[in-house]
């Protein structure tokens, strides 16, 4: 902690220790539900037009690193590897790929909404025109008690 505590006292006779203040305050979660940690590292995303900012930002590098690509003597063992912009399309259209094999993929590993039976109800697998033997009938067990 820092020397900015000062040899003060307050109503009660405690010295007053701001320093411990300060840090009690980087911990504690304000009136808001918002951590102060969560302020100082995320922040700045409340900034007025930040989004904007950020897609300009990436457009602008973007637009350089293909402008940057015009002068680069590459050596590809195929031809087309060695057009502008082909690695940055490359990525993309492979980006674009996966994202969209989300969809039939999912389809295929998901389960039914009633996969687990009706919410509420009883389970699928027991027969309901069965009777229920109560607790005080059903056979006992070595060890149960």
């Amino acid at each position: 902690m820092s020397n900015d505590t000062p040899e003060t006292r307050d109503k009660t006779g405690r010295f007053l220790k701001r320093a411990a203040e300060k840090a009690h305050d980087l911990h504690t979660v304000s009136d808001e539900g918002v951590h102060p940690m969560a302020k100082v590292l995320f922040g700045w995303t409340q900034t007025k037009n930040i989004g904007a900012i950020i897609f300009w930002g990436l457009g602008l590098l973007s637009a350089f690193l293909i402008v940057l690509d015009l002068f680069l003597d590459r050596h590809e063992y195929f031809n087309f590897a060695n057009s502008t912009g082909f690695y940055g399309l490359y990525g993309f259209a492979a980006f674009a790929f996966v994202v969209l094999m989300g969809w039939p993929l999912g389809n295929l590993l998901r389960r039914d909404e009633n996969y687990y039976g009706d919410a509420g109800g009883p389970p699928a697998d027991v027969d309901p025109d069965l009777p229920v033997i109560p607790d005080n009938i059903r056979p006992t067990y070595e060890g149960d008690e």
